[in-house]
């Protein structure tokens, strides 16, 4: 079976989503607490359970939604990699843009 690894920006995600929530609502602290943990189960037995990003320049980069976050991993030999976590209202992170104007169109 795979293990699945946290990348650190995703730990640190986790941690401080923790912590926020936790200040807000033990009780929702423990149900993030307590999704992560049955994420991390099913990542392992269903390596491939997410979507497949198309909407990205980065190929073999996988999402799958739980709850109200957004997670995307990697699958990197036998062991799955979760590279971030975010909640569904934040940003998508994105590249960052080119200050150069010679690119964009007038």
């Amino acid at each position: 079976m795979p293990k699945v690894l946290f990348a650190p920006p995703a730990r640190a995600f986790v941690e401080q989503e923790i912590l926020y929530l936790r200040d807000r609502s033990p009780a929702a602290a423990i149900a993030f607490r307590a999704g992560i943990a049955h994420l991390g189960r099913q990542l392992a037995r269903f390596p491939q359970s997410g979507f497949l990003r198309q909407d990205i320049p980065l190929g073999g980069i996988y999402r799958i939604v739980l709850g109200d976050y957004r997670v995307d991993y990697e699958l990197a030999g036998d062991d799955v990699l979760v590279l971030l976590i975010r909640h569904g209202r934040q940003a998508e992170p994105g590249l960052p843009l080119d200050d150069d104007a010679d690119y964009e169109a007038p």
